[in-house]
């Protein structure tokens, strides 16, 4: 196992020496400058273009959100509506369903205390009541 740690460490050291890395020196000549000027010129005319189409679209998508945003104002609208029109016909008709009851309910006191008259008990029991 040692030897084989001590190849492989003998070997670390020389690989620097057995691939030899030259630095070669790149010529940059017109035709590259030229090459880049029309890539340069290329990508502009592209982020013009997607600047344009992407322009297009924002205005789609606000105006698909107003559409939606006014579709869900006419929705609460109606459904505020229809849960006040619920209600107020739920008063309505309680108040309208009551107003007999209360009616008899007079009728019933008045005879209840002109009957409490000639009778002393019942006018006890209609003062501990607190209906007189």
């Amino acid at each position: 196992m040692k030897t084989i740690q001590k190849i492989s460490f003998f070997l670390c050291l020389l690989l620097p020496l057995a691939l030899k890395a030259e630095v070669k020196e790149i010529q940059f000549t017109l035709e590259d400058r030229d090459r880049i000027i029309r890539t340069e010129q290329k990508v502009e005319s592209l982020n013009v273009k997607f600047d344009a189409k992407f322009d297009g679209l924002h205005s789609e998508m606000n105006a698909r959100f107003d559409q939606l945003f006014n579709f869900l104002w006419a929705i609460i609208g109606i459904f505020t509506t229809m849960m006040v029109s619920v209600f107020g016909f739920a008063f309505w008709d309680r108040k309208l369903s009551l107003a007999p009851l209360k009616h008899e309910n007079e009728k019933i006191r008045v005879a209840l205390r002109d009957y409490a008259k000639n009778q002393p008990k019942l006018l006890e029991i209609l003062k501990s009541a607190g209906l007189l």
